[in-house]
């Protein structure tokens, strides 16, 4: 049985189904062909960080592009609620970031460059630093707060985009699995793909958005798309009372990896390893053991705190440690939205505006330039 869709988006992350929402907003036929559950992979495993300000960091292409995703929820979660009913949790938590003392001196110049260009962020002194929380191991010696930076339910956001582009006409089939990309005879061009179930769905653009997975979907192709998966474990631990209000970050007292963040649920998810394994999401004594330790040696109260959960998602990855976003060299009618890392929460109202414009133009985003296929690989 063949079936047909303007735009056929491979992958069912919060990725995918920003890119089928805001295609459908623009009136364009998309379906979404997903091998598992809708968001069931690493948006699912998510934590939901909107917090990509490091100190020291340089405005670059990235981090502009990282600070413009992040600055677009507040403008269309109330969108995506209203067209769905769906309720997305949205906190603009700010966060604590940890300086060790080789940092703190270098940081003052930083933090007056960003607050000149914008932001609210303040750098306290270690006598404010504990007046905010004076539960923190001693001897931290200053830290940066950064009212902008927020979080949100990444669970609620790849629902909330798929039900909005379902209500909008979208077609998703779920536990799918693409096994061949047909394309026309000695031409560039893609005309559909079969799936596991033997379907044809025949489509006039493909778009590749399957996360840790898209480098298989780029050899059927036989293309390049040099995304990897790299696992990280997570633990969710009860809150503290009174309770931790700002997202900690370690900056490097122990490890520039791991952060503490509350959560409405009354839990503090306490992230987050790296670990090249491949496709193996378990979880490791080794891990959880790594978090536990810094974690509460950071805070000690958390010794008392009971473990609600231990769970890994796998980050999409690229050697660049950038997304990959845009028009697949040497075919006619492909594009790649993938490669995001931890980033992909961040991301994904933006790669869903931009993949959007790329194709109702035909033109290229300016802000995706330094993220095109071509500039990446």
């Amino acid at each position: 049985m063949t079936k047909s869709t303007d735009i056929l988006v491979i992958g069912g992350g919060v990725i995918g189904c920003s890119i089928a929402y805001f295609l459908r907003k623009n009136g364009i036929k998309v379906s979404v062909v997903e091998k598992g559950n809708i968001g069931a992979q690493a948006s699912g495993a998510a934590v939901g960080l909107l917090a990509p300000i490091r100190p020291l960091a340089q405005l670059d292409a990235y981090k502009a592009l990282l600070l413009a995703g992040m600055r677009r929820f507040p403008a269309i979660l109330p969108e995506l609620e209203a067209i769905t009913g769906l309720r997305v949790t949205y906190e603009q938590t700010g966060t604590l970031r940890l300086l060790p003392l080789e940092k703190v001196a270098p940081t003052q110049a930083w933090v007056r460059e960003w607050q000149n260009a914008g932001f609210s962020m303040q750098l306290l002194s270690k006598e404010e630093l504990y007046a905010n929380e004076p539960r923190l191991l001693p001897g931290v010696e200053g830290a940066v707060s950064i009212k902008d930076e927020a979080q949100v339910s990444p669970s609620q956001l790849v629902q909330v985009f798929a039900q909005a582009a379902r209500e909008l006409g979208a077609h998703f089939y779920e536990n799918t699995e693409v096994v061949e990309i047909q394309r026309s005879d000695n031409t560039s061009c893609v005309t559909g793909v079969r799936t596991a179930k033997n379907e044809i769905i025949s489509c006039g653009t493909l778009i590749i958005a399957a996360g840790a997975w898209s480098k298989d979907i780029g050899h059927l192709l036989d293309v390049s798309i040099p995304v990897h998966p790299v696992r990280g474990e997570l633990i969710a631990v009860k809150q503290l009372s009174p309770p931790l209000q700002p997202i900690l970050f370690d900056e490097g007292i122990f490890d520039e990896d791991i952060y503490l963040a509350p959560k409405p649920d009354g839990t503090i998810i306490i992230g987050s390893t790296k670990a090249h394994v491949g496709f193996d999401t378990s979880v490791s004594s080794g891990g959880i053991l790594h978090l536990l330790t810094v974690a509460t040696r950071l805070l000690p109260d958390l010794t008392t705190s009971s473990i609600h959960r231990t769970w890994a998602g796998l980050r999409p990855k690229t050697p660049r440690s950038k997304p990959i976003i845009g028009r697949v060299p040497h075919w006619n009618n492909v594009l790649v939205a993938s490669g995001h890392g931890g980033f992909g929460i961040t991301l994904s109202i933006l790669t869903g505006e931009v993949i959007t414009e790329l194709i109702v133009t035909n033109k290229t985003p300016k802000s995706i330039l330094p993220f095109l296929p071509e500039e990446t690989y």
